[in-house]
């Protein structure tokens, strides 16, 4: 209950004022913070190996991808000055590497790779992909350097996202529905935070190169808590 009552408060601040944006955050992410802890698998808050670090995997790259998929338009509108329909056609980029890298988790398992070795490079596909938006927004590099970005960092979160989904089910000892249910719980939690911040980020600074550089510092942020997770994936021996 606790944990629905955090993220809803916190999902209510990128449509508030920068003010009530920053109230509803310090409101939002205690209550968050202590539902996460009776909900979740012990030693969630710890990344402990095996489940609880796939929790932290799936909130920190909901984070790192979602946050960023959601400012991407304004970021590209408003600071390089781009139509919106191209702005778009970004995002779609994304979808495919997205929909490509789903594909490859179960290819390579049957090659004898563990998951966090397939985990792993899906997260930095998705910090190089977040480093190359960064690079279009804030300099004169080729727009269309933002879609083969996107495209990357889709590939990264299809791959990751589906490696996690895979582990968790192998890692769920007998409870699917339980784990498959805590690792939602995992992803709404990061984009609620991701978001959650860098709207009020955006709230004080505006949508200018200095607030949208918060944006996906926030983003990044979460890419590297992802990849630091993606080591305590569970050994193959417990998988």
């Amino acid at each position: 209950m606790g944990l629905s009552i955090g993220l809803g408060v916190i999902l209510t601040a990128p449509n508030l004022p920068v003010q009530w944006a920053l109230v509803t955050l310090a409101l939002g992410l205690p209550v968050a913070y202590f539902g996460i802890r009776r909900v979740l698998p012990a030693g969630t808050l710890t990344a402990r190996r095996g489940l609880p670090a796939n929790v932290v995997f799936a909130a920190a790259l909901s984070m790192a991808f979602f946050t960023a998929d959601l400012f991407i338009p304004l970021a590209l509108t408003s600071v390089r000055g781009i139509s919106p329909t191209l702005a778009g056609t970004v995002l779609t980029a994304g979808i495919l590497g997205w929909t490509a890298g789903a594909y490859l988790p179960d290819r390579l398992i049957k090659t004898g790779m563990t998951k966090g070795a397939i985990a792993r490079p899906g997260t930095f596909a998705v910090i190089a992909g977040l480093a190359v938006i960064t690079a279009v927004v804030l300099t004169s590099t080729p727009i269309l350097l933002a879609a083969a970005g996107w495209i990357l960092a889709g590939l990264g979160a299809g791959m990751g996202f589906t490696t996690n989904s895979i582990a968790v089910l192998d890692d769920a000892d007998g409870a699917v529905g339980s784990a498959s249910s805590q690792m939602k719980l995992g992803n709404q939690a990061g984009i609620a935070v991701g978001t959650g911040l860098a709207s009020a980020n955006v709230g004080a600074l505006g949508a200018t190169a200095t607030g949208l550089t918060g944006v996906f510092i926030i983003a990044g942020s979460g890419a590297v808590l992802a990849l630091l997770a993606s080591t305590r994936f569970a050994h193959p021996a417990q998988s």
